[in-house]
């Protein structure tokens, strides 16, 4: 492998998803050949009849970083943007491609396997794909009514079932959750289809002023009723769009409420995955500003897959990864906003995120 003068990483690493993780395992990271891919070609062995391997004229970019394993320094453990992109038989066949400079570590036996893990997390298989381009997706929404009547949270008293539930997960700002969210309860369902909605908390989705959708939340659990009543259609819709739209920048999350803890810049997606419409519209409505991506802990290699969607279209994506095994709703809006200026910081992205404090 070729070395290259390392330098200051520009905000755009050819593997964003890579890059985060190693920022968030290792700190510093330099980008060497920066902006070059890999030119690889499969050959056959002349070692093996029969079997073929690969043979690289340029191995293109590398992320650099202080060996773990050695007392280096200076940035001597080189991570091919490519490590790490193929997954067989649960473990990865790319992750030759890193090399310690320093004093070759990476040669010791079960190095390349520690390794693996230090970056991924033991257990964590999930694939690096080659970007795939997201297809647009032209969608006409119709206007729906809510279910039935709606009471406004902060209208209800602070004994209302509803509103000590909410208090208890952390959300007391009753008036944030009526004015900026539209938070309510469900009264008098006007069909009986919607009968599960009574006494619900209403959760309504808007796109461009137009109620297209929304959801009802259980108060408390229930081992019999679902936890959602969904009278949306999911992917062609984007939770909070309307207000978040009009932020400097905006978090895209799993469910509501992470949008709740994050506040203005938070939309949802509904789940662990991001369809062509919602893709196209995140694309399209914050082009050329940061787009920060919090999926929930359990959701590592979804998280790949968004990131990936997403940089197809050239956005300006931020993955952020969970220090433990807690959603972004269970986080408080500090420890947020904490964590996404770090990973705005580790990719080299600029992003002022005190409009959410």
């Amino acid at each position: 492998m070729k070395m290259a003068a390392q330098k200051t990483p520009s905000s755009n690493p050819l593997n964003p998803v890579l890059y985060g993780l190693l920022a968030h395992k290792f700190g510093e990271v330099k980008i060497a050949n920066e902006g070059v891919p890999a030119q690889v070609e499969r050959i056959e062995d002349p070692f093996r009849p029969g079997k073929s391997m690969y043979r690289g004229s340029n191995w293109g970019e590398y992320y650099c970083v202080c060996c773990p394993f050695c007392r280096d320094q200076r940035n001597r453990l080189w991570v091919n943007h490519q490590y790490g992109s193929d997954l067989r038989n649960g473990r990865r066949t790319s992750t030759h491609l890193a090399v310690c400079y320093n004093e070759n570590c990476l040669d010791k036996p079960g190095r390349l396997e520690q390794l693996e893990d230090m970056i991924f997390g033991a257990g964590r298989r999930f694939q690096l794909r080659t970007p795939i381009r997201a297809v647009p997706a032209e969608v006409s929404h119709v206007t729906v009514e809510p279910p039935g009547d709606i009471l406004p949270l902060d209208s209800l008293p602070d004994y209302h079932p509803a509103v000590e539930y909410l208090a208890a997960r952390g959300f007391s700002d009753v008036h944030e959750l009526a004015t900026t969210f539209r938070i309510g309860v469900c009264v008098n369902p006007r069909l009986d289809k919607y009968r599960l909605m009574h006494g619900r908390i209403y959760i309504p989705v808007y796109f461009n002023g137009q109620l297209i959708g929304w959801q009802g939340r259980i108060v408390g659990e229930s081992k019999t009723a679902p936890k959602y009543y969904n009278g949306l259609r999911k992917s062609q819709a984007l939770y909070n769009y309307d207000v978040a739209a009009r932020q400097p920048a905006v978090v895209v999350v799993e469910g509501v409420p992470s949008v709740w803890r994050l506040g203005v810049a938070g939309v949802c997606i509904f789940g662990k995955t991001l369809s062509a419409w919602q893709c196209n519209t995140i694309a399209t409505t914050w082009a050329n500003k940061p787009v920060f991506v919090v999926l929930d802990h359990d959701a590592q290699s979804e998280l790949e897959q968004v990131v990936t969607q997403l940089c197809a279209r050239n956005v300006n994506v931020v993955p952020v990864i969970l220090p433990d095994a807690r959603d972004p709703a269970d986080y408080s809006r500090p420890e947020l906003f904490s964590m996404l200026s770090d990973a705005a910081d580790a990719v080299g992205v600029t992003a002022d995120l005190s409009f959410l404090l």
